[in-house]
């Protein structure tokens, strides 16, 4: 289309507005001149005040509702008579006066008086009379938008590309950005003058504010409640993004961590955009075009996540769209997958991620990186924020501070990009497939951790490009100017943010939506009314006195399905219906329905946030006083009730334990409570009691024993206040408590006669460990067995005789179930004082002063077991210790002799998220010291002695040595495999085989723990537990953890959020226990008595605030203790964004258990759940031979189809052909060979 030109006259006679009299601006005295500046401060959120690169139209507004300094846009219009006329934005004349070349003809632009079409002025002057005619029920009255056109909708028509039609505001350039910027801000403004002109005829009370207004004679509404503000939340404000943060967190809560990180930026040199250019036109002169194309896209992506599944099937998204001040949209999405799509290895990352420059085979997608992908030099910068150019690595590894280390060789491939030479450590990480798709910047991340969760939320919920500005009278001098008080803070907007929002395309998404569900005390709930309205009309309005949540009661009242549900699961499967009576109403179809977030509650507003906990715990409430009603006791106030049902933790807590227990007379498992608690000392004395008359002989017995308690646990019993301890009392004067206790060791008959027992292996290394012993010469044993072979029988008989010639031997082992079973074991970490985080170069924590370090000194022999599965930074950490304090810096440990042992074909040390490279890398295999070690291997598996053919059988899966299928699985035995039918049964069945005659033997705890199920996966280890509890007979009891995160201030992780959190380590949320079941401890509370992590014990009784357990295996088997709830952190591999504490009773049931929590145990009677294959080295090798016989070993597996595994969905019942139950077998060769 040609381009008209015009002349002056020309537009002399279209515009017939400039032959008015109206004044030159250079006739005018007295002109305001003010300049805008900027505020560069680094010191402000660079996220959002970044420093505009480049030169752009922008609108710099200062956004908001409340008159005071409020900006009114306006032409002033100023008369040859001196007189002056003021023409608002939403005036019908302001187009034409301020853009005169977009309206030559001074035609009228947008006013509130443009009837739809086919609506008449006279219906649009009729609806208007009615309407301020009524002086009731205003806030129903349908608002005249539907009859005239609104602000939005006309510029969206303006914006339009009409063929055949010369549009001359598709031609401004600059002039068109200026336009589509003012058009947006008074889109903006004309909402903003509605909230302020109609917010004062709104007023809000609470429901039974009114009803009392009403009872005292109050009887027009303008006299009760108070003036409410209609939401004065821009999209995209402070309040508006913290909603919208939570609701991201409620799909965390649901559905699990994020997966995937993704962002698109457009691409203003698109083919769809240079296609539809105008002649002499940039993209940047046509930001409708890119928003629009970028829009397009944006959905095509979106697609392609969400329903072709192209990076595998989601199961929540968050999406959120962004202008910086570069001016280009950018999309961020969030990913959830589902289980069987989340990437939980570096292997995986390689499938969907790239960090290289392609090579030549690829040149688009070469050319694609290279232009899009690379992050380029920082200019002028030492370091980029961005931690750019990344270091170079040969495989993807799993980072310390949660993201990943993904590949990038140096393969010598450089390209040329703003004159510097780049290679692979500065390309972002992409998805080839999607980048030569789209064909723009379009950064994939990994992100698997709660760490990642507030920081990304955060980012893409940051809210709207801001600046910093201060007006300044170009008239006064610039000393005269306080820039620190005159800098307000404003909206930077862009063109293409201005046309975005103009045409209506939406900022954010998330999915599944997030329903906020509203909860208020009895009667509380606020209703909104017009102030013209009677007080009586209001209360009597109907559903007045409805809410979601009284609705939510009355719908448990009348429908027995919806008492299992909570108040925030009701959107799953619940409609709610505000119009329609203010109903809940079932779902008719599955459309998976809303995730649902009880809005945030302070505790500081008391009763309404004890009423949110119960609501987030308590189902089937028909009524508050249900809530209130515990145990058939309504108790008084919201608080009470939740403090009575556990969820709140009451200020006498530890009063009423140490009650609680004391009933039960015995009083050494209450004097370690005591230890643990340290606040009462009633019924602790007795036992000795009746051993002296002495009165102050009794006190010190009680009071030593008490120390000798605290000691292990780190704490000192003097900064308790108790009474000192006498030296005439106390045996272990002058001497390390430690090296006392050591020395303390009662010897057993028993123990000294396993001599004689010893097999012809086990004697060949007992003899050479004592030779060198004996002589003093220090060195290094690695003593190599698989399980049942006797390690643990031969370190016994070394711990006995050392110790029965009153030399000291200590027993260390890394599972606290492995250090039970030796006299006088200790976990490593326990005894070593090895740091719960490790590296590479770090040392112990004892120092040379310490009585661990005496210890060490005077010891004759150390044993450590289990070390295949320890990182070898632990052994290394000692190892450096070690040299320091027996100041012999040349020799391993110091010239000590050190046994260690374990069975590389077990599971090996756990590196989160770790490649096979990072595991073996960690393994004690790859530590300097493993050449330093003698090796001594056991061979004859004593265990299954009588079935030589699976002992042979499980060193052939050990070592990776079984005959493998085309698809490298291995066959199992069909006599060792439960019948595979796809129902629930064959879990049934497979827990008949583990447990048979359950309630018949549910008091013996022999039996109890002679068995267990196995898996590979905590969630299914969680679902086995609690079908076991559920079928073992008796009453329960069940026990909430109060969890927290304590550097939280502004309560970003909601207590639901929290409770769905289960680290590595730490009990579950809710543990619910029976009289009699077995569970296992998950701390190292007391590892000098037995209480380690991995005990196994079985509970005797419960409390409100107490567990009695007994040990059931190792060396303190039948000792009763006392357990409180105690506070629990994870470690610091949990890579959480904030310190999370958990307050619980530290066991899990240990009906079944992971395969590595059983690495180590003897377990006669096994059943294992693998209805996905082991993920990681030794897992099968370990779950198959925890059981002693071939016999006693069942295993559900999905069985295979003509030698190849089928998904669960995949197989058909009963198949005809039987071709065997095959399995994978994941095996590290590497750390099996010398």
């Amino acid at each position: 289309m040609k381009v008209p030109s015009f002349s002056r006259v020309t537009i002399r006679q279209m515009r017939p507005i400039t032959t008015l009299p109206f004044g030159r601006c250079g006739h005018v005295e007295n002109l305001d001149d003010y300049h805008i500046a900027l505020n560069l401060d680094q010191t402000l959120n660079q996220k959002t005040y970044n420093t505009p690169l480049t030169s752009e139209v922008v609108a710099v507004w200062i956004e908001g509702s409340e008159g005071r300094g409020q900006f009114s846009k306006s032409v002033m219009l100023h008369g040859k008579d001196s007189s002056s006329h003021c023409i608002r934005s939403y005036h019908g004349c302001y187009d034409a006066l301020s853009y005169p070349l977009f309206f030559p003809k001074g035609e009228l632009g947008w006013h509130a008086n443009i009837p739809k079409v086919g609506v008449s002025m006279d219906e649009v002057d009729a609806y208007r009379a009615t309407h301020r005619a009524s002086n009731a029920n205003d806030e129903d009255a349908e608002s005249p938008s539907h009859l005239c056109v609104s602000v939005r909708d006309y510029y969206c028509y303006k914006f339009q590309i009409c063929p055949g039609v010369f549009n001359p505001i598709l031609h401004g350039k600059r002039f068109f950005q200026q336009f589509a910027v003012d058009t947006y801000i008074k889109i903006e403004s004309s909402r903003l003058d509605y909230i302020r002109n109609n917010q004062g005829w709104l007023r809000a009370d609470l429901y039974q504010g009114l009803v009392d207004s009403m009872l005292d004679g109050d009887i027009r509404a303008e006299n009760v409640g108070k003036r409410t503000m209609l939401s004065t939340s821009f999209i995209g404000g402070p309040r508006d993004m913290r909603r919208r943060y939570m609701d991201a967190m409620a799909l965390v809560r649901k559905f699990g961590k994020l997966d995937i990180f993704l962002t698109m930026t457009c691409n203003p040199n698109w083919d769809e955009i240079r296609r539809e250019l105008l002649p002499g036109q940039t993209p940047q002169d046509r930001p409708d075009l890119v928003v629009r194309v970028f829009h397009a896209k944006l959905q095509e992506l979106k697609h392609m996540l969400t329903k072709q599944d192209i990076l595998g099937k989601v199961r929540a998204y968050v999406y959120v769209v962004e202008f910086q001040k570069r001016g280009l949209p950018h999309a961020h999405f969030l990913l959830i997958m589902q289980r069987k799509y989340k990437l939980t290895c570096p292997e995986q990352y390689d499938l969907l991620i790239s960090a290289k420059i392609p090579s030549n085979k690829y040149p688009e997608l070469r050319k694609m990186v290279i232009k899009h992908m690379m992050h380029g030099p920082s200019k002028g910068r030492k370091s980029c924020k961005n931690h750019y150019p990344r270091p170079f690595s040969d495989t993807t590894l799993q980072g310390k501070d949660s993201y990943p280390i993904y590949r990038r060789r140096d393969d010598d491939r450089k390209e040329k990009v703003l004159g510097c030479e780049l290679d692979n450590r500065w390309v972002v990480p992409y998805n080839p497939y999607l980048l030569r798709l789209f064909n723009c910047h379009i950064n994939v991340e990994a992100c698997g951790s709660i760490k990642a969760v507030k920081y990304l939320f955060k980012y893409i919920y940051k809210g709207h490009d801001r600046a910093s500005v201060v007006m300044r009278d170009a008239s006064k001098a610039y000393d005269d100017v306080d820039e620190i008080k005159q800098y307000r803070d404003a909206r930077w907007v862009t063109p293409p943010e201005a046309l975005w929002r103009i045409y209506d395309f939406g900022l954010s998404q998330i999915y599944p939506p997030v329903m906020q569900l509203q909860h208020h005390l009895p009667n509380m709930h606020m209703v909104a009314f017009h102030e013209r309205q009677m007080v009586e009309r209001v209360v009597n309005r109907p559903g007045v006195d409805r809410s979601m949540l009284t609705a939510y009661f009355e719908a448990n009242s009348l429908h027995e399905e919806a008492r299992g549900i909570l108040y925030r699961d009701f959107p799953e499967w619940y409609t709610w219906q505000s119009g329609k009576g203010k109903v809940w109403q079932w779902r008719k179809r599955d459309t998976g329905g809303q995730v649902g977030r009880i809005v945030s509650a302070h505790p500081a507003e008391g009763e309404r946030y004890y009423l949110r906990v119960l609501l987030n715990h308590v189902t089937g409430a028909a009524s508050y006083v249900d809530l209130m009603t515990v145990d058939g006791v309504t108790l008084p106030t919201f608080r009470e009730a939740a403090e009575r049902r556990g969820l709140l933790e009451s200020d006498n807590t530890l009063d009423e334990c140490l009650t609680e227990r004391a009933l039960f007379q015995m009083p050494s498992a209450l004097r370690w409570l005591f230890a643990t608690i340290l606040k009462h000392k009633d019924s602790m004395s007795k036992d000795y009691q009746h051993r002296s008359q002495n009165k102050t002989h009794v006190e010190h017995m009680v009071l030593i024993d008490i120390r000798n308690m605290l000691q292990p646990m780190g704490k000192d019993i003097n900064t308790f206040l108790l009474p000192p301890i006498i030296d005439a009392y106390d045996n272990a004067i002058g001497t390390a408590r430690e090296v006392y206790e050591e020395e303390s060791i009662q010897l057993t008959a028993g123990d000294v006669a396993l001599k004689d027992s010893l097999n012809e292996e086990q004697r060949v290394a007992y003899d050479k460990i004592m030779s060198v012993v004996d002589t003093d010469q220090g060195r290094l044993f690695f003593v190599d067995g698989p399980g049942g072979t006797g390690k643990t029988y031969l370190y016994r008989v070394l711990l006995a005789t050392l110790r029965n010639q009153g030399k000291i031997a200590l027993a260390a082992a890394t599972s606290g179930v492995a250090a039970s079973i030796m006299p006088g074991g200790r976990t490593a970490h326990s005894r070593f004082k090895i740091p719960l985080t490790i590296d590479d170069g770090i040392v112990c924590s004892f120092t040379k002063q310490s009585g661990t370090t005496e210890l060490l000194r005077k010891a004759s022999l150390i044993i450590w077991d289990e070390d295949s599965m320890t990182k070898r930074q632990a052994m290394e950490a000692l190892d450096n210790s070690m040299r320091d304090i027996m100041g012999r810096l040349a020799l391993p440990f110091g010239g000590k002799t050190i046994v260690f042992g374990g069975d590389f074909r077990q599971v090996l040390p756990i590196v989160r998220k770790g490649s096979r490279a990072q595991v073996v890398a960690s393994s004690l295999r790859m530590s300097y010291l493993w050449e330093s070690m003698s090796h001594l291997k056991l061979v004859s598996n004593m265990r299954a002695k009588n079935d030589p053919w699976f002992a042979e059988f499980l060193l052939r899966v050990g070592g990776g040595t079984e005959e493998t299928n085309s698809d490298n699985d291995i066959r199992l035995p069909d006599d060792v495999c439960v019948p595979y039918s796809g129902s629930d049964n064959d879990l049934d069945n497979l827990i008949d085989f583990a447990f048979p005659n359950l309630n018949e033997n549910m008091s013996d705890s022999t039996y109890i723990t002679s068995r267990a199920i196995l898996s590979t996966r905590n969630d299914w280890v969680d679902m086995i537990n609690a079908k076991m509890i559920d079928r073992f007979q008796g009453e329960h009891m069940v026990y909430h953890s109060f969890d927290s995160a304590m550097d939280d201030p502004h309560n970003y992780y909601p207590p639901e959020f929290l409770n769905t959190l289960t680290p590595n380590g730490l009990p579950p949320n809710v543990l619910k226990l029976k009289i009699g079941c077995p569970v296992i401890l998950l701390w190292n509370i007391d590892p000098a008595n037995g209480l380690c992590n991995g005990t196994r014990l079985v509970v005797r009784g419960f409390q409100r605030n107490s567990i009695d357990a007994e040990i059931v295996l190792g060396q303190h088997v039948g000792k009763r203790i006392f357990l409180p709830r105690i506070p629990l952190c994870p470690s610091d591999e949990e890579m959480f964004p904030f310190q999370f504490k958990r307050k619980q009773f530290p066991v899990r049931l240990s009906f079944a258990m992971t395969v590595n929590k059983a690495q180590g145990q003897t377990i006669p009677n096994v059943g294992v759940y693998l209805l996905e294959p082991v993920f990681s080295h030794g897992q099968l090798y370990v779950a198959l031979s925890r059981a002693t016989a071939r016999s006693n070993i069942k295993i559900l597996v999905i069985p295979a189809v003509d030698g190849r595994k089928k998904s669960r969905k995949g197989v058909k019942k009963n198949p005809t052909v039987d071709c065997g139950t095959y399995t994978k077998n994941i095996v590290y060769k590497e750390v099996l060979t010398n």
